[in-house]
């Protein structure tokens, strides 16, 4: 049995960033070395530095690690998208606790609990079964109930703020990544699925398996496994890499941990298009139990990135290291980029994007909770920060197929604005049978956005992000 103490938010070492000057000099020093080294760069991962910002926000209400999170519309009486922590273990044991925390008022609420309170369980927001028409629910899925592994598929409805019951993984698993994409086809599938990956069995043995969950028929299918077996994985969807036939959104999986406990630095990422996985420039620095979620890219590569944020590494030999490292990879690319670490160095933890607490602008990462000591005892923390992208730069102006980063909450953004992924999305719309600024909202079904997956948004969440699972913009006011 674990012993477990809280850590509250200010127990840890802060790390002070460089002035704006030095930054900007560095940059400049950066691009013309990079004219030079070019050549060389391409053969060796990337290791460059990126502008962000961390916000502080109130804590968790209830310490906790090996929880969830995702961005979803917020319940009634709060309007915007809302980042929602559930399950997990707090200093009792399981949790059921499901918290939201609201941009809008910077607070938390607590909502109605989790049915089935469980660790190592995979959380991602994605459309509702089709008994609850037009809606996005957020899936709670797999895990373990006292080291026992376990199926369950929870679905919460935050219209109703109640759960619903989903059919069982196929293979039980817990310390798994879930994603949401399009389903693939041949498998009786449609829509929007959500993608389960990878984790350990009962008996500790890392697996690649990967099964899809089709909320439009109820159904699960097994898919090809993932070509490495893992488990503490980070697993997120963002648009593909720019390689022959793939487009619209993949489903990545980053690092983990093989069956002899070794933490792994194994990027792959699976097509739907193409229901085939590929290899992918490798992480920076090899780990497992920490998280990942997609945002726009911070000052450089176009598009749409993928953010991992803290964990442990394990190499068998030494002691186990908890890691503060933050690193961002741009699809487009296919490039690291070093960031400002976490306050605290920690495992366990859970991630979620979306628009930056109501004194700033922009897009933020939200890092929640987790294990600030690899043990024993298990040191526990309520930590909740906010990493806000591009947070001193103002909003670029759309080109030519690109949606802004939300309507602002002034009227500003047009109905259903969502995360602007640049120039290079068009085509990626016009290849996926999309046209710009489509989608589905509570209003009605309409065609799918750019890359062919909607959020099911509220009318109060008009800019809500309904790219991937990341619930980033700022909603405007409502439709209608």
């Amino acid at each position: 049995m674990r012993r477990i103490r809280r850590s509250g938010p200010g127990s840890g070492p802060r790390s002070a960033t460089a002035p704006a000057g030095h930054l900007r000099r560095r940059r400049r020093l950066a691009g013309l070395a990079g004219l030079v080294l070019a050549p060389l760069l391409a053969l060796v991962p990337t290791g460059a530095t990126a502008d962000g910002v961390w916000l502080d926000i109130p804590p968790l209400q209830t310490p906790r690690a090996e929880l969830a999170a995702a961005p979803a519309p917020c319940p009634p009486g709060l309007r915007q998208t809302c980042v929602y922590a559930f399950g997990g273990r707090d200093a009792g044991g399981l949790t059921h606790t499901l918290e939201a925390y609201s941009p809008a008022t910077n607070a938390w609420i607590t909502l109605a609990p989790l049915p089935t309170a469980r660790t190592g369980l995979a959380g991602k927001a994605a459309p509702c079964p089709e008994a609850v028409k037009k809606k996005t629910c957020v899936y709670a899925v797999g895990g373990s109930v006292d080291r026992s592994v376990v199926g369950t598929v929870e679905a919460y409805n935050p219209a109703a703020n109640t759960w619903i019951d989903i059919p069982p993984l196929p293979t039980p698993r817990s310390d798994l990544g879930a994603a949401p994409a399009l389903c693939p086809e041949g498998y009786g599938l449609r829509g929007a699925c959500v993608y389960a990956v990878g984790g350990r069995t009962d008996t500790d043995a890392a697996v690649g398996t990967v099964e899809a969950y089709s909320p439009a028929t109820g159904t699960w299918a097994t898919l090809h496994d993932l070509p490495t077996p893992r488990a503490g994985l980070a697993v997120a969807s963002a648009p593909c890499p720019e390689a022959p036939g793939l487009r619209g959104l993949c489903v990545y999986a980053f690092g983990g941990r093989d069956d002899a406990g070794i933490s792994l630095r194994t990027v792959e990422v699976y097509s739907p298009v193409t229901n085939a996985w590929l290899t992918l420039r490798p992480l920076p620095t090899a780990r497992d139990s920490f998280a990942v979620a997609p945002a726009p890219c911070s000052d450089g590569p176009r598009g749409r990135c993928l953010y991992v944020f803290g964990g442990v590494q394990r190499t068998g030999v030494a002691p186990d290291r908890l890691l503060d490292t933050v690193q961002a990879y741009s699809p487009v690319a296919d490039t690291w980029s070093i960031l400002p670490p976490l306050r605290i160095a920690r495992s366990h933890l859970a991630v979620a994007s979306a628009a930056c607490p109501k004194t700033s602008k922009g897009v933020c990462l939200y890092p929640l909770g987790g294990f600030v000591t690899t043990g024993p005892p298990f040191v526990l923390t309520d930590t909740a920060e906010a990493f806000a992208i591009k947070h001193e730069l103002p909003p670029a102006r759309p080109t030519l197929g690109e949606r802004p980063y939300g309507g602002g909450g002034g009227g500003g953004g047009r109905p259903d604005a969502a995360q602007g992924g640049g120039r290079e999305q068009a085509g990626r719309n016009e290849q996926a049978g999309g046209r710009p600024g489509g989608g589905w909202n509570d209003n009605g079904p309409r065609q799918s956005t750019r890359d062919g997956l909607g959020q099911g948004n509220d009318r109060t969440e008009t800019g809500q992000n309904d790219l991937d699972d990341a619930g980033t913009g700022r909603s405007g006011p409502p439709a209608g």
